[in-house]
């Protein structure tokens, strides 16, 4: 009989997965279950859904700072 984690430590392991694929989420990379399945716990989890927020901001920054560049020139 395989071991059942307890509720903590499952919401844990999610949070762990989850927090793994934030990049790949953000950039449309994976299949449809297991991107639903990060949509899930994101939606669940103020943790996930604080960490994705910020990486949303920071990749949005990038992009910025690349655009800043372009327009400027040399």
């Amino acid at each position: 009989m395989p071991l059942q984690l307890n509720p903590i430590r499952r919401h844990r392991a999610r949070c762990r997965q989850t927090r793994e694929l934030m990049s790949e989420y953000l950039d449309g990379e994976l299949d449809a279950a297991t991107e639903a399945a990060a949509r899930r716990h994101v939606r669940r989890c103020p943790s996930c859904r604080r960490m994705l927020a910020s990486l949303r901001r920071t990749i949005e920054g990038l992009r910025g700072l690349g655009r800043s560049e372009t327009v400027a020139g040399p």
